[in-house]
């Protein structure tokens, strides 16, 4: 047997037996990526195509054995991503001294906008049930908090009916910077044994394309003006896309704080603080956003000069 071949059926089954392991264990949103890890190893060591047949076995043994529907579970959102940032993680050009790899951030950008794609195709398959997807989601949070009504039912309430488009914004989150976390593991791993590809996932400084502006407006008027399902889509996905500009944010406060004494200690309370709190999440979201417009509008002053 090929050893590439081997290597893809090892992948394939610790994917497929991770993820089963966790699914039938419970053990909750975050360890459902342990999966990735093998794809990723493969994928980043050796070859992308390798990663995706590797999730492709998966996924069929995922079907046989718990039902098609959590086979395309695993595929839409554990598969295909992993194949995808490994692929795009390894293209390069030469830009005379060296390998210019592919920016991180870029590559989570699209994964971001993937996402956000595939929560507008939930949204609108529910359309057409009565009160739509954020009538079904302030269900569920009744149900799931139903044993703290009475001190907490107003809060209940409020959740359930206001604050649901944050369930899918906080799953992309979780989604993307998990995605993220586990492949720069993997990279990690390869990279101590000397069998990266890529010489790391480090997140710098990267370009963001200007329509991205563009959307995050579109969505912040549906938000406003749009039906209850769009106005929930147009919510869920203008939060969604303050992921990349979150990445360009942590990326700008690495740059400035490269040199400074106290820098681990600094970058370890914020980053803490991001995790028990998540608003300082969103302020580097608007840091990374603020740069976006100061370029563009620097670039335009410069092109009419």
């Amino acid at each position: 047997m090929p050893k590439h071949l081997l290597l893809t059926l090892i992948a394939a089954a610790l994917a497929s037996g991770l993820f089963l392991a966790v699914l039938a264990s419970g053990l909750g949103f975050i360890f459902m990526f342990l999966p990735t890890l093998p794809l990723f190893v493969i994928g980043l060591g050796k070859q992308p195509r390798l990663a995706l047949i590797a999730a492709l076995i998966a996924s069929a043994l995922i079907g046989l054995a718990a039902g098609p529907s959590i086979a395309i579970l695993f595929i839409v959102f554990f598969g295909l991503p992993s194949w995808y940032l490994a692929n795009h993680s390894l293209l390069w050009r030469s830009d005379g001294t060296g390998r210019q790899w592919m920016p991180v951030g870029t590559i989570l950008t699209q994964l971001t906008l993937y996402a956000c794609a595939t929560v507008a195709l939930i949204t609108l398959f529910y359309a057409s049930q009565p009160g739509g997807l954020p009538q079904l989601l302030s269900q569920n949070i009744h149900e799931a908090f139903s044993d703290l009504q009475g001190d907490y039912g107003d809060v209940i309430d409020m959740l359930a009916g206001r604050l649901s488009f944050l369930v899918f914004s906080i799953a992309v989150w979780l989604w993307g910077l998990a995605l993220y976390a586990h492949a720069w593991l993997a990279n990690r791993l390869l990279s101590a044994k000397g069998h990266n590809l890529r010489p790391n996932f480090a997140i710098d400084v990267f370009h963001m394309p200007g329509w991205m502006l563009t959307l995050l407006a579109i969505c912040a008027l549906a938000s406003l003006i749009g039906s209850p399902s769009m106005s929930f889509l147009g919510k869920s996905t203008l939060i969604s896309l303050m992921l990349p500009y979150f990445f360009q944010g942590a990326a700008l406060m690495h740059a400035v704080c490269r040199t400074w004494l106290n820098r681990r200690f600094f970058l370890f309370f914020v980053y803490f603080m991001m995790f028990a709190l998540f608003w300082p999440a969103l302020i580097l979201s608007g840091v990374g956003l603020w740069h976006q417009i100061k370029h563009l509008s620097a670039d335009k002053t410069s092109s009419k000069s």
